[in-house]
């Protein structure tokens, strides 16, 4: 009867207060992004990663040391790098997963895909799949993580310091006219990012407004012509030095205002891509960009 009505309030809301849970038994029940309501046997001991932005939220909150695998693209912290590769974009190395016998999988739910999420429950991985798709998404991130790794404590600080500094960088925010703002995250071909995405959210808080924002798709690719017609006043790159032509490329379009006033700036793109903690140094980035542009 208990783990009925604990199982209910979880489908409700998400997570229970580990102390109620814990009051039963050491397991817990989580509710993970794509809806699964499921028990975590505890204590757990080795995780895998299937991403580097669930490696590095790891990390930050004490769980490092649990990584008995990861993704090929983890590379942050600089621990992360010695860790067993499992998986990449496109391919999953089974072999080495069952070699591993995790009790836990983290996945990226939209990285991953369901396929790949399905195919490892299928072997009899337990998954949990994470989605972080707004800032407001962070603190209940920690907060689950730190459960499946035993590192509530921790968790907690980090999701606390993690509110404590977004409501800084708001504050800071001048509340003065919108700067219409493309942001560019590929360049051959262009592609920009809607107002669904992360990023878009970022650009808003900062007081810029996403000029295609009202597109569906999350990624699209873009034309000169509708940048033009968009006339944006600020265009942030997430390239970096060595992508630098990016910004040499847009010196030619006189006609757009970004380039007439030279608002033309660069972010590294692990800073904003990455949905870590890190995502509070991209914005701080982006909202003084877009306060040089005002």
């Amino acid at each position: 009867m208990i783990r009925r009505l604990l199982t209910c309030l979880i489908a409700a809301y998400g997570v229970v207060f580990v102390k109620i849970v814990l009051a039963f038994d050491s397991n817990i029940l989580l509710k993970d992004d794509l809806g699964e309501v499921f028990e975590i046997q505890k204590p757990v001991k080795k995780i895998v990663s299937l991403a580097p932005n669930i490696t590095e939220l790891l990390f930050e909150i004490g769980a490092g040391d649990l990584l008995v695998g990861v993704d090929e693209f983890s590379d942050y912290p600089l621990q992360a790098k010695s860790i067993q590769r499992v998986n990449n974009y496109s391919t999953v190395n089974y072999e080495v997963l069952v070699a591993l016998q995790p009790d836990i999988i983290i996945a990226w739910a939209s990285g991953n895909g369901i396929t790949t999420i399905n195919k490892l429950k299928s072997l009899g991985f337990a998954v949990f799949a994470l989605e972080i798709s707004s800032l407001d998404d962070f603190p209940n991130a920690y907060k689950r993580l730190g459960l499946i790794a035993s590192k509530i404590e921790e968790s907690e600080k980090v999701s606390q310091a993690f509110k404590d500094r977004l409501g800084t960088i708001k504050n800071r925010v001048p509340r003065t006219k919108t700067v219409r703002t493309f942001y560019q995250i590929w360049h051959d071909p262009i592609m920009t990012i809607s107002g669904s995405h992360i990023i878009s959210e970022i650009i808003s808080l900062c007081g810029g407004y996403n000029v295609f924002s009202e597109i569906k798709t999350l990624t699209p690719i873009i034309d000169m012509e509708s940048i033009i017609l968009k006339n944006p006043q600020a265009i942030i790159s997430s390239g970096n030095t060595v992508l630098s032509e990016w910004v040499e490329f847009w010196k030619d379009w006189h006609v757009i205002d970004a380039v007439k006033q030279e608002n033309i700036f660069l972010i590294p793109p692990d800073l904003l891509s990455r949905q870590t903690s890190r995502i509070l140094d991209g914005a701080e980035y982006l909202c003084d960009y877009i306060n040089l542009a005002r």
